[in-house]
C-alpha cells in the first residue's frame, strides 16, 4: 500500500466520481483506477460496487475511506512539520493575474528571494476565473487572485491586500469627476472576462455613465500607454507601486464610497506544501504593505 493510493481513494470520496477525481490529482482515470484497483488488492476486499454507474463505496470502502482520510491527513501534517523546521527547497508553481505581474508579484518574489533562497517559484498567468480552475486541479500550488464569491471547502483563502477602484486619465486632461473624463475621452477598457469587470460596470451604471469603448485590452501596461498617449482614459485597480507605470497619468476617485477589491492567494487545503504556502503569503502580504 502506498500514500498515493490513499489518496486516490480520498479524493473518489470527495468527488464522488474517478474522471473528477483524477483531474483534481492531474492524473488520467486509468491511473488512478490502477492504484485503487492495487489497493483492494493489497486489503483483499473489493472497495467499490462497480456494478453500479457511478461505482458506490461498499460497507468495506466506507471503512478504507476513513481511514485513508486519516492517514493522509497525518502523511501531510508530518511533510509539513519536516519542511517547517528546514529551508524549503524545491519548486512552487503559482497563478497571477495580469494586474499584479508588474508591481506586487515582483516585490513579493524580492521577498521570497530573501527569506526562502531556495524555493524556486514558476509563474503562470491568467485571469482570475481560469486560476482558480489550475488551482481547483493542482496545475499550480497557489494563485494570487481576485477573491471568489464563494469558496470551495476544499479550497482556502488569505488576504494579501485591498485595491482600490480608480479612474486614469491623462496628464493634460482638467476633468474633475469621472462623467466628465468619459465625456471628453474614449474608454479603454480591462478585459470584461477580468473578475474585477462587474464590479466596474456596476459603479458606471450606479453613476450613470455609458463610456465610449474604444479598445479593450487584458495587458494593465498597455493602458497605462495608451491613455499616457492620450488616447482615452481607462478604470483599473490602483496597484501601488507599478514602477513607474503611473508617472505622467492622473488618477481620479471612481465614486463614493470608494470601491474596492480584494486581492489574496488561493489554494487546496490537502495538498502538500503548506509550509511554502505560508512563506509565500507572508511575503507578499509585506510586500503589499505601503512603504513608511
Amino acid at each position: 500500500m502506498s500514500i498515493r493510493q490513499f489518496r486516490a481513494l480520498q479524493a473518489i470520496g470527495e468527488h464522488r466520481s474517478f474522471a473528477r477525481a483524477a483531474d483534481a490529482l492531474n492524473l488520467t482515470q486509468s491511473a488512478i483506477s490502477m492504484q485503487v484497483a492495487a489497493l483492494e488488492e493489497a486489503l483483499g476486499t473489493s472497495l467499490f460496487d462497480r456494478k453500479r454507474r457511478p461505482p458506490e463505496l461498499t460497507r468495506t470502502g466506507k471503512i478504507a475511506l476513513r481511514h485513508a482520510r486519516a492517514i493522509v491527513s497525518h502523511y501531510d501534517e508530518m511533510v509539513d512539520a519536516i519542511t517547517a523546521v528546514r529551508a524549503y527547497r524545491g519548486e512552487f508553481r503559482l497563478g497571477a493575474i495580469p494586474t499584479v505581474l508588474t508591481n506586487l508579484l515582483p516585490d513579493g518574489l524580492i521577498a521570497l528571494r530573501a527569506s526562502s533562497p531556495e524555493l524556486v517559484v514558476s509563474v503562470a498567468s491568467g485571469l482570475s476565473g481560469d486560476l482558480l480552475e489550475m488551482t481547483a486541479s493542482g496545475e499550480v500550488d497557489a494563485s494570487l487572485m481576485h477573491r471568489p464569491r464563494t469558496i470551495d471547502p476544499a479550497l482556502e483563502w488569505s488576504e494579501i491586500a485591498r485595491q482600490q477602484i480608480v479612474v486614469i486619465a491623462p496628464a493634460d486632461s482638467v476633468e474633475t469627476t469621472p462623467d466628465a473624463v468619459f465625456a471628453k475621452y474614449p474608454y479603454i477598457r480591462f478585459n470584461r472576462r477580468a473578475w474585477v469587470a462587474p464590479l466596474i460596470e456596476g459603479r458606471l451604471e450606479e453613476l450613470g455613465i455609458a463610456p465610449r469603448t474604444h479598445t479593450e485590452l487584458q495587458s494593465i501596461e498597455a493602458i497605462y500607454l495608451m491613455v499616457g498617449l492620450g488616447l482615452g482614459a481607462s478604470i483599473l485597480p490602483d496597484v501601488g507601486n507599478a514602477r513607474g507605470s503611473l508617472d505622467g497619468l492622473r488618477v481620479l476617485g471612481f465614486g463614493e464610497p470608494p470601491l474596492y477589491r480584494s486581492i489574496g492567494l488561493l489554494s487546496r487545503r490537502d495538498l502538500t506544501k503548506k509550509a511554502a504556502r505560508a512563506m509565500v503569503a507572508e511575503a507578499f502580504a509585506a510586500a503589499a504593505q505601503p512603504a513608511p
